[in-house]
């Protein structure tokens, strides 16, 4: 009964119907293949089919003071603690300067929740990039952020978010969203903004003319498949507003990902006695090498459960024209399949901190924006049989900034 429902309703989404949310739960109990056929299909429909998108882009982690402390996070510091850190004006400058040297249009600019940054701090900061870097494109923050100084300031959000985009701000991206579900929130993060206040918030920031470079899902906090589905729902519903509004701005993609990142990267452990470091003893060999599979394995179950969701939330977010497939987290193999499973977008090259944070405490490095790794994302595009098109966060077209591929 469930497989005949099943079909029924990628028959009907795929004929342009928009699915319930009972239908959308239904399909996380349909075959894999069947779903990302479905949703390669829907992407044909919504998207260029002969292309895909990627976009040269740095991030700028402006400060890891913060105060909400969220226990999933790697990024963030107290305020006392010995590598707490906040960028002066000059070396954010210094850092845009180095990225707009490899052809970067988008910048994220995102850090913590700092209450020792004054709100003319951000509107400082965001004339000079504006007076140095014109063409640069600046999504910054994120509506945790703007809810932090909204009690630092006592203004009101909105307000905030007007002065933000005087300043030069161009677009508030959807972090800090996780899962849209306040008993998920606060099962992993009671300090974190509510639902309430996070869809407030960005609502404003569309109906203030904020770009919405992205919105996101961050599944494995602990949530149910149902709980999955009510973010997506949600999320959805925001879209519509903002285009039955006309609103200046909406969302333009969407993009999921993994939250145990750590745990699906394999390192060699060693073992400190009495201050010294000394290699792996029989037995611990043998715990590492079980260890390591089992990493192997969950690695394997996330990179499936990331495909499923890729593509339910192609079929889900009907209004939300371009989906992101994530190398950075999923590596090369895995992004290739997420364009065959709904995805019409390979992933920034830059990545929000707390992803970079969690990418690096698990053992991994952060990849510089060079020749090579451009050479990597083209050729992940052409192995799927498309274009590689480079474009800009309105996903406009645009010439390449001059770096040579190496195929």
């Amino acid at each position: 009964m469930i497989m005949s429902n099943v079909t029924k309703i990628l028959e009907r989404v795929t004929a342009g119907k928009r699915l319930s949310a009972e239908e959308i739960l239904l399909l996380y109990e349909a075959p894999i293949e069947e779903l990302r056929i479905a949703a390669d299909e829907i992407r044909r429909q919504k998207t260029p089919p002969e292309i895909a998108y990627y976009v040269i882009s740095g991030t700028i982690d402006y400060t890891n003071v913060c105060s909400v402390g969220c226990g999933f996070c790697h990024f963030y510091r107290t305020r006392h603690h010995p590598e707490a850190s906040t960028l002066t004006r000059e070396e954010i400058l210094g850092q845009i300067e180095e990225l707009s040297k490899v052809g970067a249009r988008l910048i994220l600019f995102q850090g913590g929740i700092n209450p020792d940054l004054p709100f003319e701090w951000y509107e400082d900061v965001l004339r000079a990039v504006k007076s140095e870097y014109p063409g640069i494109h600046i999504d910054g923050f994120s509506p945790e952020e703007v809810f932090g100084m909204e009690r630092l300031t006592g203004r009101s959000s909105k307000e905030l978010l007007e002065r933000l985009k005087q300043a030069g701000l161009d677009g508030l991206p959807g972090a800090s969203a996780e899962i849209l579900v306040d008993d998920v929130r606060r099962l992993t993060a009671p300090a974190r903004i509510s639902t309430r206040d996070w869809c407030r918030i960005i609502e404003e920031a569309l109906e203030v003319g904020l770009h919405s470079s992205w919105v996101s899902m961050v599944f494995g906090m602990g949530e149910t498949a149902s709980e999955r589905v009510a973010h997506l729902t949600l999320l959805r519903q925001i879209q519509d507003r903002a285009l039955e509004r006309s609103y200046p701005s909406r969302f333009f993609s969407f993009k999921v990902w993994p939250m145990r990142l750590a745990s699906t990267r394999a390192s060699r452990r060693v073992v400190s006695r009495g201050g010294r470091v000394y290699p792996l003893g029989r037995e611990e060999l043998e715990e590492e090498r079980v260890q390591r599979d089992a990493a192997s394995s969950l690695a394997e179950q996330t990179a499936a459960t990331y495909l499923r969701e890729v593509a339910i939330a192609r079929l889900a977010l009907d209004n939300i024209p371009n989906h992101s497939a994530l190398w950075l987290t999923q590596g090369f193999k895995v992004a290739q399949m997420a364009l065959q499973s709904g995805a019409n977008d390979l992933q920034e090259t830059g990545a929000i901190n707390a992803v970079n944070a969690a990418v690096l405490a698990a053992g991994g490095a952060l990849p510089q924006v060079t020749p090579q790794l451009l050479s990597q994302i083209f050729n992940c595009i052409q192995a799927v049989g498309r274009k590689p098109t480079q474009r800009d966060a309105y996903y406009r077209v645009v010439e390449s900034a001059g770096l040579q591929y190496e195929h």
